[in-house]
């Protein structure tokens, strides 16, 4: 379907933006459109389309990016964003090679529905890709787990959030021409040398291992993502298969 004014007007709406501009000629015109706070940007439809961020906005660090202090990619190094995406607490842990040089948690707002809040962990990745400048981000997964059929329609339900969550989050690195890969849980723990039976005790495992390898005290959520840095760091050195 051919693009036109039309249809990126229509695009734009359709993500809470107006736009201005009454001339559309290719992707790489120059667009007025307003955010969907009411701030004048100017940017083409190609910019925009990979990347709908208002700078405006992004001053107030609304994501709280800017405040986990990630510093500058060095040159020449290879960085890589790993995640332990869900859709209201999300670790992360960046990489310059096979160095940790960040990690933290980025949390959505719990008032919001599912939609919304999968919506919250999109925009976080847009937007720190932008800022920290990954070459690769790693994300964990998702898998049906059952313990104990009492509790498997929960189960189920989470695992569908989880597998749209990984869908948009699979989409948007596509749109940001972004190398990613997926790992599964018994993937990575198993090569982090990670046991224990009961999903508690593997969740402090990981912490106990980033404490002997970094020196590092960090949440489970935190620990995990951690890990799964460590894992594609591996297997990108090794030149092997980023997806399980």
């Amino acid at each position: 379907m051919p693009i036109n004014i039309y249809s990126v007007r229509n695009h734009l709406e359709e993500e809470g933006w107006k736009l201005i501009s009454t001339e559309y000629k290719n992707l790489d015109t120059e667009l007025e459109m307003k955010c969907p706070k009411g701030h004048l940007q100017k940017q083409t439809y190609k910019q925009w389309r990979k990347r709908p961020l208002c700078e405006v906005c992004l001053a107030g660090d609304p994501y709280k990016v800017k405040r986990n202090n990630v510093p500058p990619k060095p040159n020449g190094a290879y960085r890589v964003l790993a995640l332990d995406a869900a859709t209201n607490v999300s670790g992360f842990a960046i990489y310059d090679d096979d160095t940790l040089v960040s990690f933290g948690t980025f949390q959505t707002d719990s008032k919001k529905t599912v939609t919304e809040r999968i919506h919250e962990v999109k925009m976080w990745l847009l937007v720190a890709a932008s800022e920290w400048k990954p070459d690769f981000v790693g994300i964990e997964h998702i898998q049906l787990q059952m313990y104990g059929q009492h509790q498997a329609a929960v189960q189920v339900e989470t695992y569908r959030k989880l597998a749209n969550l990984q869908g948009v989050l699979l989409d948007t690195l596509l749109e940001l021409g972004l190398d990613c890969g997926l790992v599964y849980s018994s993937s990575w723990r198993e090569h982090c040398g990670i046991g224990g039976k009961e999903r508690e005790a593997k969740k402090k495992a990981a912490q106990d291992k980033v404490l002997t390898w970094y020196n590092q005290h960090c949440s489970q959520d935190e620990a995990d993502a951690i890990c799964i840095g460590k894992y594609f760091v591996y297997k990108i050195k090794q030149g092997e298969s980023m997806y399980d």
